[in-house]
């Protein structure tokens, strides 16, 4: 018989027993439902949680001027108690780096001219201070933040008008600065627009000294939630607000941002090396190199580890929507004892009676788990809606989850199946 025929026999079974056919399936809908659900929303947060760390710059390497033999740097002070912990405070003696301890611009050109095919961007990023600036009855708020040119490629900055710092700016002194289109509104009134503060300068103070900026670019302002914030990012050359606010030259952070295929973990040892190697003689000061991505993996691994264990609980009704699938086959088989026994008679083999009700099973259990996906991601959808996640259905695991149901037909419809094809035809034939 061809399996063509096994199936519409099969079909034609389960529309004979609509509600018994339904009930048998429950049990897999309800499995392969949950854990389809269970998958798309942890998919969901998960790559929530990696646009959000995209977007906090979770391949940036940072690279630090720390302090050595910082006894709180591997220390878990959950474990200790207040005296121990004050007893770390008194005898530990914090440092402020001299000059000579801060990362030069020489050692960043060089480290920048070795590096250059797998560096996208270097950032030297000081904050200067909060600045208010008035014009006559308007008043615009920031936040003065000295950086390099490659700012703007770390940060993603879109320009709206004028353009970005320079190196020029910096080697020059200059005091310009790049405003975004909040801060123009705020200065110059609601009216304005970006091109309009271009050549255009305000004065402010920093910490008592007094600042005269031109503005020579325009950003979009990037807002985050509903408020609209009353303070934004303003940028100057670094080197400009080292000198004209009198700060100690040298650098104590830079953000490194590699190149699309370059890899994290052999970039940051590399880059440790060429820093460690200034410091080797200096008896107080050391560079750490750090990044979020392993974070970002470590969490991405608890999170699918998660998944499967709950995934894992949920398919346990699976086994239940097994065993209801072989208790309704060996009704079935019971039922039709007598068509079996005249199959027989008529010629049918064993393997052929077989087939027929592992086809029967497995249709079943097929039908199920179609409408287990379909409500799976439905429900999964709805709830990583609900949170605000983006939807993330996953097609492989809604493929795994139909064979895998199938195979749960043949699996527990298979000794149903055997004991229909031992039948004796003579007593199935008898059989009332």
């Amino acid at each position: 018989m061809p399996l063509s025929e096994n199936v519409r026999l099969a079909l034609g079974s389960l529309r004979a027993n609509k509600l018994r056919a339904l009930l048998t399936m429950l049990g897999i809908i309800i499995g392969i439902g949950a854990v389809i659900a269970i998958i798309t929303v942890g998919d969901s947060l998960s790559g929530s949680v990696e646009q959000e760390m995209a977007g906090l710059g979770a391949r940036d390497v940072t690279v630090s001027v720390t302090q050595k033999d910082d006894p709180f740097a591997n220390v878990n002070f959950d474990e200790l108690d207040a005296g121990e912990q004050d007893a770390l405070f008194e005898n530990f003696e914090y440092r402020s780096p001299e000059p000579s301890d801060l990362l030069t611009g020489e050692m960043l050109e060089d480290y920048r001219k070795k590096f250059a095919d797998q560096l996208k961007a270097l950032v030297v990023r000081e904050e200067l201070g909060s600045i208010t600036a008035t014009n006559g009855r308007f008043k615009a708020e920031g936040q003065l933040l000295g950086v390099s040119p490659d700012q703007a490629v770390q940060a993603k900055l879109q320009l709206l008008a004028g353009r970005f710092l320079t190196d020029r700016d910096g080697a020059d002194g200059r005091a310009v600065a790049v405003v975004s289109d909040r801060f123009v509104t705020q200065y110059f009134g609601s009216r304005a627009k970006p091109a309009d503060a271009l050549g255009k300068s305000f004065r402010t103070d920093v910490n008592g000294i007094p600042l005269r900026l031109y503005i020579v670019g325009v950003y979009q302002h990037k807002q985050e939630g509903r408020s609209k914030p009353t303070s934004t990012e303003v940028y100057m050359p670094v080197d400009s607000g080292v000198r004209l606010l009198q700060r100690t030259p040298g650098y104590q952070t830079l953000t490194l941002q590699t190149k699309d295929g370059v890899e994290s973990k052999p970039f940051m040892e590399r880059t440790r090396a060429y820093f460690g190697s200034y410091y080797a003689r200096n008896p107080y000061f050391t560079v750490s190199v750090s990044s979020l991505e392993e974070a970002v993996k470590s969490m991405d691994k608890v999170m699918q580890n998660m998944k499967l264990g709950i995934s894992a609980i949920a398919a346990i009704s699976l086994l239940v929507g097994g065993i209801g699938v072989m208790n309704i086959m060996m009704v079935s088989v019971t039922e039709r004892t007598r068509e079996i026994g005249v199959r027989m008679a008529l010629g049918a083999k064993s393997r052929v009676i077989l087939l027929q009700f592992i086809v029967e099973a497995v249709i079943i259990c097929l039908i199920g788990g179609l409408i287990g996906v379909v409500l799976g991601v439905a429900v999964g959808s709805a709830g990583a809606v609900v949170m605000n996640y983006p939807v993330r259905p996953s097609v492989p695991a809604a493929v795994v989850a139909v064979a895998f149901s199938m195979a749960i037909g043949v699996f527990f419809g298979y000794y149903p199946a055997r004991r229909a094809a031992l039948l004796d035809p003579i007593e199935a034939l008898r059989y009332e």
